[in-house]
């Protein structure tokens, strides 16, 4: 399986990976950037800092970078906010009136 790194750009300042991850395809490797951004945006939130301009490059074994996923990438896609399936609040109990 290939080798894929997250280099994690945040204006002039770039933080490599060194380790990386076996994954399937670039596909996977894009999954697994847009769930770091998610964690990343919540840290952001629960703790303050800034949530946008942050960019994930998602890099080849020989150090090309084959993707980029933008903060607009984890919280839009098509002009929408998106969703995701493994979204644990919609587990969370609603407000519902009592009778």
């Amino acid at each position: 399986m290939p080798r894929y790194f997250f280099h994690v750009r945040q204006g002039d300042t770039l933080s490599t990976d060194d380790d990386g991850q076996e994954l399937a395809d670039v596909r996977a490797a894009r999954h697994e950037a847009i769930n770091t951004g998610r964690e990343i945006m919540g840290e952001r939130l629960l703790h303050g800092g800034e949530l946008n301009g942050r960019i994930i490059e998602i890099a080849d074994e020989n150090g090309q970078v084959l993707d980029r996923v933008s903060s607009n990438d984890v919280l839009f896609r098509d002009g929408e906010y998106q969703s995701y399936a493994d979204d644990v609040t919609q587990s969370a109990p609603v407000n519902t009136p009592r009778e």
